[in-house]
């Protein structure tokens, strides 16, 4: 049941226009007939051809065939009811049927389907394709007169053509304006609308309504004045009304075209050839304004978004003339410089503007900008009249205006002052998390009662050399030594002092070491030394140099150190070394204290 019920709502609505453009066929082509002025029956205005060629233009392509059908119908009986025989009015129906499908296809074929009048262009093609649609339909129509003849084959030509001309573009334009796409009156209210055409058809009643003076200027005027005041709309509806008060009055043998000393033939081909003209005045002078405010809005709305995204990005542009050296600023270039006047000042001032530590690199890249005709990158900082001082990126190109033939710079200018600031503090925060890292590393790998490696820093600094060693196959020792009695020492003079001893033994040992040696306390009152590139014999010197070092301090309490050196064995790890250099040790320790003993 749905379906049926949409099935016949699609049928109605496909049936109900194309009846609506047979009434409107009938009607027009009846009132033109009546009006006819021409010979065989032809009318001055054929409105008929262009009321179809607008239903077809706007209409579906699947009711195409039947505005075609109902078109038709109500040319066959306008033409029978005229008294034509029925092969003449079957063949007029034919002609105009194909004059209107022709350009319908024809405007198209050009337009995509979506024809626009405000565009100069596709009004051409609309022309174009009337012109030529009833140059094919007069040649139709001359087969179907007893006696054809050019004269008549230009009468239907000129008046199927007024025909579309005049009604078509209306109906289009008034079709745009219901729909509000495309073209509109100027935005202009209803009364001033009707006013305008109330004027237009005022002026051509006085013109036509009259047969003394050659007023003809007078309608040419009113619809300039439409077309400057409604646009296309005022153009097309102008032309109309022109045309239809025209075609009544030169009907009832008055107006202008009655000084014309010639017969109904001439007068009817001379108004045709007026309002052929007044279109041509008129038509073009709409579309063209049309275009004009089309392009104002979007020029508008582009100038609106560039600055909406310019107050949004804080950046704004600016040109500099050269010649002049005169400087253009757009709003937001005025307040990134904190100014509230709208006077862009001189290249000198703008200049100024820049920190006086800037001042010469924005000179000089401007400069070379201007003679290498390229473009230009450059950060600097801009001080406001506030004092506050501002960051700003600057780039552009050389800019040569064809117009004018000035050539100056074209550049954006972006205030980055967020952007720096960020970036600065996150360099500060960098550098004190790198700082606070150092620190902590070295918190966690120094001892600190000696400021010297401690156990952790010093095991890392062995396994790293035993990896050398292996590595680069080179020689490497080391040496373990603790203070002799150290036990002793505390408990006879206290522990502080027991502290101030083993500070005082790590510095002896430490300006002993050559560069490369690794000094570090393993725990109490023991060191580790690290010997890397260092053979057994050389390693022995130095470690007994410590020795010394310690046992002639001079400083009370006296001490003296044990010392074992052990020099890597080929394969041999840390532990290993380890347990060696600590056996030579407890050997030196065993044989009286003091000495050195080599691992075996």
């Amino acid at each position: 049941m749905p379906r049926m019920i949409s099935s016949v709502q699609t049928f109605g609505a496909n049936v109900l226009a194309p009846t609506i453009t047979g009434i409107l066929y009938y009607i027009a082509a009846i009132i033109a007939l009546n009006l006819s002025q021409g010979q065989d029956g032809i009318a001055t205005v054929w409105p008929s051809s262009g009321i179809l060629l607008a239903a077809l233009l706007v209409s579906p392509r699947p009711i195409f065939g039947w505005h075609l059908l109902a078109a038709g119908i109500a040319s066959l009986c306008a033409n029978l009811e005229l008294g034509n025989p029925g092969p003449m009015s079957a063949g007029f129906t034919l002609a105009n049927l194909a004059e209107s499908s022709i350009a319908a296809l024809l405007i198209k074929y050009r337009a995509n389907d979506s024809l626009s009048l405000s565009d100069p262009a596709q009004l051409i093609d609309f022309c174009i394709a009337a012109f030529v649609s009833t140059i094919v339909s007069a040649s139709i129509a001359m087969w179907f007169i007893p006696t054809p003849s050019l004269l008549f084959c230009f009468s239907w030509f000129s008046t199927d053509l007024l025909g579309i001309l005049l009604v078509t573009p209306l109906i289009m334009v008034t079709r745009a304006a219901i729909r509000k796409r495309g073209v509109r009156p100027s935005n202009r209210s209803l009364p001033e609308v009707i006013g305008i055409f109330a004027m237009v058809a005022g002026v051509c009643t006085l013109t036509f309504a009259q047969s003394t003076y050659p007023l003809l200027f007078l309608p040419m005027l009113a619809a300039l004045i439409a077309v400057s005041r409604l646009g296309l709309a005022g153009a097309a509806g102008a032309v109309l009304i022109a045309g239809s008060i025209g075609s009544v009055s030169t009907s009832l043998g008055s107006g202008p075209i009655m000084l014309i000393a010639a017969g109904p033939q001439v007068k009817s081909l001379f108004f045709q050839f007026y309002l052929l003209s007044l279109f041509s005045a008129s038509l073009p002078i709409g579309a063209l304004l049309a275009t004009r405010r089309k392009l104002l809005g979007q020029l508008s709305e582009s100038v609106r978004l560039l600055q909406l995204a310019e107050s949004t990005g804080q950046l704004g542009h600016w040109r500099l003339d050269v010649k002049s050296e005169t400087v253009t600023w757009s709003k937001q270039v005025f307040q990134i410089h904190g100014l509230d006047g709208d006077r862009p000042p001189l290249l000198e001032e703008a200049i100024l503007a820049y920190h006086p530590d800037d001042r010469n690199m924005v000179s000089e890249m401007l400069t070379h900008a201007i003679q290498g005709q390229h473009g230009f990158e450059f950060v600097a900082r801009i001080l406001r009249p506030d004092g506050s001082q501002r960051h700003v990126l600057s780039r552009g190109e050389y800019d040569e205006d064809v117009l004018s033939r000035s050539v100056g710079l074209f550049g954006i200018i972006q205030d980055i002052t967020a952007q720096v600031e960020h970036e600065q503090a996150l360099k500060t925060a960098s550098l004190s998390a790198e700082r606070a890292a150092a620190e902590a590393k070295a918190m966690a790998e120094t001892d600190q009662l000696t400021g010297i490696a401690n156990r952790r820093r010093v095991s890392m600094a062995l396994e790293q050399e035993i990896r050398q060693s292996e590595l680069n196959a080179t020689p490497l020792a080391m040496a373990i030594f603790d203070i002799d009695h150290f036990k002793q020492i505390n408990d006879r003079f206290g522990h502080h002092t027991g502290d101030d001893v083993i500070k005082r033994v790590a510095g002896d040992a430490a300006r002993q070491l050559r560069k490369a040696d690794i000094l570090g306390r393993f725990g109490g009152e023991e060191f580790v030394i690290v010997f890397p590139v260092t053979l057994l014999h050389d390693a022995t010197k130095v470690a007994e140099r410590v020795r010394k070092a310690v046992e002639r301090s001079g400083q009370d309490p006296a001490v003296t150190i044990s010392i074992g050196v052990a020099e890597r064995l080929p394969g041999e790890k840390a532990d290993a070394l380890l347990r060696r250099a600590d056996a030579a040790l407890y050997r030196a320790k065993s044989s009286g204290r003091n000495l050195l003993r080599l691992a075996s």
